[in-house]
C-alpha cells in the first residue's frame, strides 16, 4: 500500500516509525505534486496536515482526494482553522482522524493506517456529524471535532461544555439548531464509537472495554449500547457490521 504524506519531517517520522509490511510511505513533495499523483492513480491513501497549507493549497488538494476516491487520513494539531478544515474535509466522507502530540501512539497510528482501508466507526460517525458542525462556533466546533481524534473523553457532558467556553444551556442550544440531540448524546455517541474495534475485533471484555473507555462500570457500558444502539454489547457482532453500528450512531446523534 503506497501511501503519500503531506505533512511535516517529524510527523512523517513518526509515521514511518509504524509502518507494518505492506505499507510504504512516501513524501508527496509538494501540493501540486500530490494533487498529480492523486489524480493519476499513483498513490493508494493519503496523510494529509491541513495546518500546513493555505486556504487554496488545502482546497486544490482536497479536490483531488474527492476527485481519486482515495482514502485520507488528517494528521493535524487541531485549532479553530483545522477544525474547521476536518469538518470540510469529511462531511458526508469517512476519512480517519489522528491529532498530533494527543493521541498519537504507535499502536492508534497502526490501527488508523489499517483502517484507510475501511473506515472506522469513529470516521463514520464523523463523516455524518461534521455538517451539524458547519454552524457551530469556532470554540464549540474544535472541541467537537476534538472528542473524535483524543485519548481521553470528558467523564460527564460538563466537561465538554468548561472547554467549550459557554453555557451549558448555550452548548445545547447550538447543537439542537444544528440537528443534534444535545452535548450529552454527542458524547455518548463518540464514546460508543470507541466501543467497536477492541470489543468486535480485538475480542477484548466488556469489563476491559469498560475500564479503558471511561464507564465506570460494565452495567453501564451494557446499558449505554443498549439504549443506543438496541441490543447488548455482546450482541453486536451477530446484529452489526462496522458501517451498520456507525450508521446507527449517527441516526442517534440526530434523533
Amino acid at each position: 500500500m503506497k501511501i503519500l504524506a503531506l505533512v511535516s519531517d517529524d510527523s512523517r517520522q513518526v509515521l514511518e516509525r509504524c509502518l507494518r509490511d505492506l505499507q510504504k510511505l512516501t513524501d508527496a513533495g509538494g501540493v501540486k505534486a500530490a494533487a498529480s499523483a492523486l489524480r493519476e492513480g499513483r498513490c493508494d491513501a493519503i496523510v494529509l496536515d491541513p495546518a500546513m497549507l493555505d486556504s487554496d493549497e488545502f482546497e486544490t488538494v482536497l479536490n483531488a482526494v474527492h476527485q481519486s476516491g482515495v482514502p485520507l487520513m488528517l494528521y493535524t494539531a487541531l485549532s479553530a482553522v483545522t477544525a474547521r478544515r476536518v469538518v470540510q474535509a469529511v462531511d458526508g466522507t469517512a476519512h480517519e482522524l489522528v491529532l498530533r502530540g494527543a493521541d498519537d501512539a504507535p499502536e492508534l497510528l497502526q490501527r488508523k493506517l489499517a483502517a484507510l482501508v475501511a473506515p472506522s466507526a469513529q470516521a463514520i460517525l464523523l463523516s455524518h456529524a461534521a455538517s451539524h458542525f458547519r454552524g457551530f462556533p469556532d470554540r464549540l466546533q474544535t472541541v467537537s471535532v476534538s472528542l473524535f481524534g483524543r485519548s481521553a473523553l470528558p467523564r460527564w457532558v460538563n466537561g465538554l461544555v468548561k472547554e467549550s467556553g459557554l453555557a451549558r444551556r448555550t452548548v445545547d442550544r447550538w447543537m439542537h439548531n444544528c440537528g443534534i440531540a444535545g452535548a450529552a448524546r454527542l458524547l455518548d455517541t463518540v464514546r460508543l464509537a470507541r466501543v467497536w474495534e477492541p470489543l468486535v475485533e480485538r475480542g477484548m471484555t466488556e469489563d476491559e472495554v469498560a475500564r479503558r473507555f471511561g464507564y465506570s462500570r460494565v452495567r453501564l457500558l451494557t446499558a449505554h449500547t443498549r439504549r443506543i444502539t438496541g441490543v447488548l454489547p455482546r450482541e453486536l457482532t451477530s446484529q452489526y457490521t462496522r458501517e451498520t453500528f456507525g450508521a446507527r450512531l449517527a441516526a442517534a446523534l440526530t434523533d
